[in-house]
């Protein structure tokens, strides 16, 4: 055995400060009935006290498995797509986005007022959409 194994031993095994007590009878509290394994377990949960919470996990992560991740292509596309419609503020287009308050993908259809390049945002008509978020720019064709 090498020295960091018997280190390891000696100070989480050895019980030798234990001693005095290690063989005292049990004794039973007469004040308090004898708690049970399963409520002593409970006493020691981790995060025991936010019920819920695991709930509160599984649901947001589900929300996000829907939402796929673009690649430097769609994002350059994307960015062309912005600049083109910041010259051309008359045409209306059908935004294909991810909602991050919803964990869906959304539809809006507008035209575009203005970009906020510091807060990654597009505005369309009034709806404030997250540059990174968007998947699709259509074109709608006006008769």
């Amino acid at each position: 055995m090498d020295e960091k194994k018997l280190i390891e031993k000696k100070i989480f095994n050895d019980t030798s400060s234990y001693d005095d007590i290690m063989d005292l009878p049990y004794r039973q509290s007469k004040r308090h009935l004898p708690m049970n394994q399963r409520d002593r377990a409970f006493q020691f949960a981790p995060f025991g006290a936010l019920e819920g919470f695991n709930d509160l996990i599984k649901e947001k992560t589900e929300m996000y498995k829907r939402r796929k991740y673009a690649d430097g292509e769609l994002e350059a596309k994307v960015a062309t797509q912005i600049k083109y419609l910041q010259t051309h503020l008359d045409l209306k287009v059908d935004v294909t986005f991810f909602n991050d308050e919803s964990g869906f993908y959304e539809h809006v259809k507008d035209t575009l007022n203005r970009v906020e390049y510091e807060k990654g945002r597009a505005i369309f008509g009034e709806t404030s959409v997250v540059i990174a978020g968007v998947r699709e720019i259509r074109l709608i064709k006006s008769n």
